[in-house]
């Protein structure tokens, strides 16, 4: 077991405070991290799951990333085999306290709620919380978008991809984008386009959120924050160096009647605050 254990009330032992910022593919969740990557030496751990990772694993990222672990560690953890998620995490947080770094979870949740063609049915649940909140005390806040530019984004990034997708995924986001947006407005949320409108304000928001200070000025240092982020993939929106607000995609006729009248477009649009 990993970590020291403090007693809480009730008797239940946890290893401390854990924040979890809660988001979506394409809602804007990359250009957040990175600026988010400016705050208080903030080590974000970047689309984790306990199922999954987009792109490189709990580990790997505290490893090469913000130096929390050393390569002896790396060589012990890999003599293992496996490591169960909550103990990586476990270790990282550690890890992370003694640094006095800020550690947070980028939650990859579109596990959870929309995984197109990954063969993995929806849980419309959070697996991070069900597989830490027994360990740790979660600080959670989510990230959202307009569900019509997230779906717009999301079509676009399958398109491109070779999976254009059809009227099934469309149905997987709207339930999925709602099962989110149910979750967001239990954990409290930020919206992206606040954020694009006034960093400053929409950053000073999230920041208070997740209870790490802020520092306005250090937000100018954003744009170099594509070592240590999933959006240094090539091709990722991530390596953008301004921030703009981007016009809409043409959305088709189409669509933009189906969406006017289903029951649960608007029941997202109205939980999150969008006109």
């Amino acid at each position: 077991m990993v970590g020291k254990y403090q007693p809480v009330a009730g008797g239940v032992v946890k290893r401390g405070r854990l924040r979890v910022l809660h988001q979506l593919a394409r809602s804007g969740g990359t250009l957040i991290n990175r600026l988010l990557l400016t705050q208080a030496r903030s080590a974000i751990l970047s689309e984790v799951h306990p199922d999954g990772f987009a792109t490189l694993d709990a580990l790997v990222q505290a490893h090469h990333w913000f130096g929390l672990l050393q390569a002896d560690d790396m060589a012990e953890l890999a003599a293992r085999n496996a490591v169960p998620y909550a103990e990586a995490i476990a270790l990282i947080a550690r890890k992370a306290a003694k640094a006095r770094r800020p550690l947070i979870l980028r939650d990859w949740s579109h596990l959870d709620f929309m995984p197109f063609d990954m063969g993995i049915a929806p849980s419309m649940t959070s697996r991070q919380v069900a597989v830490l909140s027994s360990g740790f005390d979660l600080l959670r806040v989510a990230s959202v978008r307009h569900p019509l530019d997230h779906w717009l984004s999301l079509a676009a990034m399958l398109t491109a991809e070779g999976r254009p997708p059809g009227r099934a995924e469309l149905e997987q986001f709207l339930d999925g984008a709602l099962g989110f947006a149910r979750m967001a407005l239990e954990t409290g949320f930020v919206r992206y386009e606040a954020i694009i409108a006034d960093p400053a304000t929409g950053m000073g928001d999230l920041c208070d959120r997740l209870q790490i200070g802020f520092n306005a000025g250090a937000l100018a240092g954003w744009a170099g924050r594509i070592d240590v982020s999933t959006g240094a993939v090539p091709g990722r929106a991530g390596l953008a160096a301004e921030i703009e607000t981007l016009p809409r995609r043409p959305a088709p006729p189409h669509l933009l009647h189906f969406l006017s009248r289903d029951r649960r477009y608007g029941e997202i649009t109205g939980l999150l605050g969008y006109d």
